[in-house]
C-alpha cells in the first residue's frame, strides 16, 4: 500500500495548496498506474500543484558511471584509462551501483528543487532496499574519509619532492564526501520524516519491528506507522470474524510497542 498511500498523501497536500513533488524510487514503478498518467524519468506536471517522477535506476546508474568516467578522463593518463573503463563497464551491474546512483538523484531533487516545492514525497522500494538507501550516507562518508586520508598522504609525499599542485583526485573525493554529508543532514533534518506502512498481519508486524530497530540503531527517527487494509470491525460474516480479531490483536501490539509514535489506521471500505 506504499504507492497508494504516497499518492493519496500527495493529493492531500495539493488540497492544502502546497506545491508537491511525488517521487518513485521503486524499480517496479506504479505511481503512473495510480495516477492514470505516465510519469516517466523526468519531472512531469500532473495537476497545477502536483508533479511526479519515476526514477529509473538503470538510467541513473548509466549517468552515474558516465560522470565518473568523465572525471577520470581529466585526471588519469591514457595508459591506465582502458583498464579503468573496463572496470567501470563492470561496475554498472555491481551491487550498490544502483543504490548509489539512485541516492545521488534523490539528493539532487531534494537540494535543487527545495525552493520549488513545499513538499516532496518519496514512494520507496520494499523495506530492505529502502533501509540500505537511508544508511548509505553513513557508510560512504566513512569510506570517503578513509580514501581522503590516504590521498592526503600521497599529496604530502609529492609536496616533499617539490611537486606542490592542486590534486584533482583529492578535490573530487572531498566533493563526494561533502555531498554525502549534505545528504545525511537532509535525511536527519526536522523537515524530513519517515513513514512506515504495514498490513495488520503477523509477518508485516515482524518486518516493521526489524525496520524500527534498524532505524533506531542508525539514529533515524520514524514519524508514523500507517496500518493499511484493516477489515471493518462491524462485519458480521463468520468467515471474517476470526481474521478481524487477529488484525485487532496486531493493531493493539503496534500501539503498545510504539506508544509515543503516531499510529494511523486505514480501514477497507465496502
Amino acid at each position: 500500500g506504499k504507492t497508494t498511500l504516497s499518492t493519496a498523501r500527495a493529493h492531500y497536500y495539493t488540497r492544502l495548496r502546497k506545491k508537491t513533488l511525488l517521487v518513485s524510487t521503486d524499480p517496479a514503478h506504479s505511481i503512473s498506474d495510480v495516477l492514470g498518467v505516465q510519469a516517466g524519468s523526468k519531472i512531469k506536471g500532473i495537476t497545477p500543484l502536483l508533479d511526479a517522477i519515476e526514477i529509473d535506476p538503470e538510467e541513473e546508474a548509466n549517468l552515474y558511471i558516465d560522470q565518473i568516467r568523465k572525471d577520470l578522463n581529466s585526471i588519469l593518463s591514457p595508459v591506465v584509462l582502458e583498464d579503468v573503463n573496463k572496470q567501470l563497464r563492470a561496475a554498472k551491474i555491481m551491487p550498490g551501483t544502483h543504490e548509489a546512483s539512485l541516492f545521488d538523484k534523490m539528493i539532487i531533487l531534494m537540494d535543487m528543487y527545495k525552493e520549488v516545492y513545499d513538499v516532496m514525497i518519496f514512494d520507496t522500494a520494499p523495506t530492505g532496499h529502502t533501509l540500505r538507501l537511508l544508511t548509505l550516507p553513513e557508510l560512504l562518508i566513512e569510506w570517503f574519509e578513509g580514501l581522503i586520508k590516504k590521498r592526503e598522504k600521497i599529496v604530502k609525499l609529492k609536496a616533499m619532492l617539490g611537486l606542490k599542485e592542486i590534486d584533482p583526485i583529492l578535490t573530487r573525493l572531498k566533493i563526494r564526501r561533502d555531498t554525502f554529508l549534505k545528504a545525511k543532514d537532509m535525511i536527519r533534518s526536522e523537515n524530513t520524516s519517515i513513514h512506515l506502512v504495514m498490513n495488520p498481519e503477523k509477518m508485516p508486524l515482524e518486518e516493521t519491528k526489524k525496520a524500527m530497530k534498524f532505524l533506531s540503531d542508525a539514529h533515524q527517527p520514524v514519524s508514523e506507522i500507517i496500518i493499511n487494509k484493516i477489515l471493518p470491525t462491524n462485519i458480521v460474516d463468520p468467515f471474517f470474524k476470526n481474521k478481524i480479531e487477529k488484525e485487532q490483536e496486531v493493531i493493539s501490539e503496534v500501539k503498545s510497542l510504539y506508544k509515543d509514535l503516531k499510529i494511523t489506521e486505514i480501514y477497507m471500505m465496502y
